[in-house]
């Protein structure tokens, strides 16, 4: 059983328990951890340092620790449906992202792992894989901060008159893997499916 406790007593830096709890809390709210951002560094080099403990405990709350050296990052990713836990604007949102990281990842076009996405190429690909418009400038704000929370992108400012820009990060491929991808696209056809049954 994993302590805490003992963890921050062998520690040469210094950690308290709380250090521990604080960080293993933050990886479940935050769902991906990157070492290069400011507010993530410290959580993510203690659970990095201590990978096992953390995997340990990660394991006795149904969730799967992975931890990609190569684009530094940790993802908590769980072992129950995805899909529940999302809206259907979310949903499809995530699949247009993920679609456009895979493409990206094909012609090579990725850049320190995340790929650069604007708005124009959002809208496109909303239209030709979704064959619906994609939501307005005022909820898709919302929609992009939701799909930040999960850890799926960053949304840096723009600076080409652009509102914002969208930046798809690496942990992508770990949250929405190939078994969360049919599970997103199921729950998806689902409530279309119920909206139309109730339109008609």
């Amino acid at each position: 059983m994993v302590s805490w406790e003992r963890l921050a007593e062998q520690s040469e830096i210094g950690y308290v328990p709380a250090d521990f709890e604080k960080a293993a809390y933050r990886l479940m709210v935050e769902q991906i951890l990157y070492a290069n951002d400011k507010f993530s560094r410290v959580a993510y080099q203690l659970i990095v340092k201590h990978l096992s403990a953390f995997r340990e405990v990660m394991a006795m709350l149904g969730v799967h620790l992975v931890h990609n050296a190569h684009h530094s990052y940790v993802a908590a990713i769980p072992s129950h449906s995805v899909a529940e836990k999302m809206l259907l604007s979310e949903t499809r949102l995530a699949l247009v992202l993920r679609r456009i990281y895979d493409d990206r990842m094909q012609s090579g076009e990725i850049i320190e792992g995340e790929a650069f996405v604007s708005l124009e190429e959002l809208e496109r690909a909303y239209k030709e894989w979704l064959n619906r418009d994609m939501p307005e400038r005022a909820e898709l704000r919302e929609l992009s901060r939701t799909m930040k929370r999960y850890g799926l992108v960053r949304l840096p400012e723009a600076d080409d008159g652009q509102p914002y820009k969208i930046v798809i990060r690496p942990g992508i491929t770990d949250v929405l893997s190939e078994a969360a991808l049919l599970q997103l696209a199921a729950h998806a056809a689902n409530k279309d499916e119920e909206a139309d049954n109730e339109t008609a």
